[in-house]
């Protein structure tokens, strides 16, 4: 959901139930409980949508009609658990089932629109949500062993949906999925003395011509530029992050920088 894998779902009559705090959306859901009842009234904001689910039923009152539902809201521990199809029918966002991954892959309504401009929209702006990703771990990964205080983040020339994350020595090459999940397919160390040098996963091609951003934690300033096809950096620009402008700004335009990897639906 979102990016994050659930562990706590139930399969009840067939079904796959998730718990409804998980698909959290504060810019268009809200949730009010009242435990005598055992009755959740949800609030679509956007879509002017009410909802009312009382525990142990297999219907759901949407703006004061009955909805059946294909399997019946349960109460455990505390938590409400709901149909899949019924968030996606009746709460916006997106649902999509893998049966060769074995999956459900979730989206709430807004993480369903981030999701559009990663895959499609304006490059700046698809950067900037890659890099927040939750990111995706194979066993045993493996974990920094440096200092560091700063995070670089590589990218292609035109790319949006792989890149590289530097940090405290080691390298992480992530790629970006067709369900927008953020998986880390290599990890290496940089060249350190004293670190002996580790290598997980299948290292990836060359990027060729590339920019670079560069989060410099302790001095709170972002750095950011281009590299040439020979590995050559060429610092752009800079600024201080302290601004309240620039404030929690990593990924910024280069110019003339046109996106080159856009996903149609």
């Amino acid at each position: 959901m979102n990016g994050k894998q659930q562990e706590d779902v139930l399969l009840l009559q067939g079904r796959t139930l998730v718990p409804l705090r998980a698909f959290d959306d504060p810019a268009q859901l809200s949730y009010s409980y009242d435990a005598n009842s055992k009755t959740v009234n949800i609030t679509n904001k956007v879509n002017n949508v009410s909802i009312r689910l009382v525990s142990g039923a297999q219907e759901a009152i949407m703006n004061g009609k009955k909805v059946k539902l294909d399997a019946q809201v349960t109460f455990k521990n505390g938590r409400t658990f709901v149909p899949l199809r019924f968030l996606s029918e009746n709460l916006g966002g997106s649902v999509r089932y893998d049966k060769v991954g074995n999956k459900v892959v979730v989206r709430t309504p807004t993480e369903q629109e981030r999701f559009k401009t990663l895959m499609s929209g304006d490059l700046t702006e698809a950067r900037k949500i890659a890099i927040r990703l939750p990111v995706i771990y194979g066993k045993d990964a493996l974990q920094p062993q440096g200092e560091g205080f700063s995070i670089k983040y590589t990218f292609p020339k035109g790319e949006t949906l792989r890149y590289y994350e530097q940090y405290k020595g080691l390298v992480n090459y992530v790629e970006i999925n067709a369900d927008g999940l953020a998986e880390v397919k290599w990890q290496g160390d940089e060249s350190q003395s004293g670190i002996e040098h580790r290598e997980k996963g299948n290292k990836p091609a060359e990027l060729g011509e590339a920019v670079y951003f560069m989060d410099s934690v302790m001095s709170d300033y972002t750095y950011y530029g281009t590299i040439d096809k020979l590995g050559k950096e060429t610092e752009l620009g800079q600024f201080d992050r302290s601004k309240e402008n620039n404030k929690g700004k990593v990924i910024v335009p280069i110019n003339e920088e046109k996106r080159i990897d856009a996903r149609k639906d």
